[in-house]
């Protein structure tokens, strides 16, 4: 979905769970101690640092500084070791940045400055010098943040299918998204679509999504499927009213992805005039109940991507019957991408409903993470 560093993912879906004497000035009292620890995070930064080679030199720049300084990897610590130690750390830096935080560090981050400094020798003392200054507002981030991005790209993987759900059902549908965070991709029929060689969705919208067909012909209509009601399900819902959460959402785009955050920027802008409805709770114990609320002869959409694989493998499956069963029961349909493709590193679509009162599921497309490109393999 276009420019530059927009061409490899971030790292914060693949990353599971993610020589100064002191005299810096940080206080890491309550962080993790001891030696083990600070060496498991040490290697969440190596391990991201080697993942942003060739896609971004400042954070691959940034973690490998912050992996081999024991004050910094202290105060790292401080992100709770069930999350991804790395990204929150970064995020957390851009935070602050983008909250307007003094310090030289700002000067390398293009998402700060027009003109953003090369990564260099200095990069080193000036991020030490913005942790030590910034230490008391960072700590708070670093303890009660997660990497929830909304990765509203992936909508131009949404748009056609979504469309070709549309075509088999009576009447609007009725949205629902598994884990979808601030719940932008709940909007994803008011925006407009670019893939190079069409236009679809809301051409009058703010929001442009840019992709590219890779292969197949999915079915792009001008007009927006309809859509009923939409409600999203999140353990840790973001509110895209709230200035904290839409500035923690830019902040966990890498800051060299122009192209991403412009998308979510205009997104943020389009979805505070009426936000989507997203309820705090639990995919396995609030499911049902959600589904509930919708009346049994509207055609349901229950959508997830990218979600489903942070649970655990019991809980995958009961996610899986409990929908299979609904499919069963009432017009319901299911789309989720949260299975690799394979050796393009895409995303499989898979397309779940009941045919015949037999439940099937058909892979649809695949999609780069981020929605980069789509490819089709279903029927128009």
């Amino acid at each position: 979905m276009a420019d530059g560093g927009d061409e490899r993912t971030d790292a914060d879906e693949r990353i599971d769970a993610d020589e100064r004497d002191g005299s810096s000035g940080l206080d890491n009292s309550d962080g993790r101690n001891g030696g083990s620890e600070l060496d498991e995070v040490a290697s969440a930064f190596t391990e991201l640092a080697a993942w942003c080679e060739g896609s971004s030199e400042l954070y691959e720049r940034l973690c490998r500084i912050v992996a081999d300084d024991p004050e910094l990897l202290e105060l790292a610590a401080a992100v709770p070791d069930d999350r991804s130690t790395a990204n929150v750390f970064l995020a957390a830096l851009q935070f602050r940045l983008l909250r307007g935080a003094d310090g030289r560090l700002a000067e390398y981050y293009p998402s700060v400055t027009d003109d953003a400094r090369e990564p260099d020798g200095a990069l080193g003392d000036a991020l030490r010098d913005f942790c030590a200054a910034q230490a008391d507002a960072l700590r708070p981030l670093l303890r009660t943040r997660r990497t929830q991005t909304n990765a509203v790209r992936r909508c131009a993987a949404l748009y056609p299918a979504v469309a070709r759900v549309a075509r088999e059902v009576d009447g609007p549908l009725a949205l629902v998204e598994l884990g979808p965070s601030a719940g932008l991709n709940l909007l994803f029929d008011r925006y407009r679509y670019d893939y190079g060689d069409a236009v679809a969705g809301a051409v009058d919208s703010p929001v442009t999504i840019r992709s590219e067909v890779a292969g197949g012909d999915p079915p792009l209509p001008d007009d927006p499927p309809a859509v009923r009601s939409r409600v999203g399900i999140d353990l840790h819902p973001m509110d895209v009213t709230d200035p904290d959460d839409a500035d923690w959402l830019r902040s966990l785009v890498w800051p060299d992805l122009p192209e991403r955050r412009r998308a979510l920027d205009d997104a943020l802008a389009l979805a505070r005039r009426d936000p989507p409805r997203v309820v705090e709770g639990d995919l396995l114990d609030d499911l049902p109940d959600v589904l509930g609320e919708i009346p049994s002869d509207v055609p349901v959409l229950v959508v997830s991507t990218l979600v489903l694989y942070q649970l655990p493998p019991d809980a995958r499956e009961a996610v899986r019957e409990t929908l299979a069963e609904r499919a069963g029961e009432r017009p319901l349909h299911w789309l989720s991408g949260d299975d690799e493709l394979g050796e393009n590193d895409g995303i499989r679509l898979e397309w779940t409903r009941a045919v015949d009162g037999e439940v099937r599921t058909d892979l649809l497309a695949g999609f780069e993470q981020h929605g980069r490109w789509i490819e089709w393999y279903g029927s128009g």
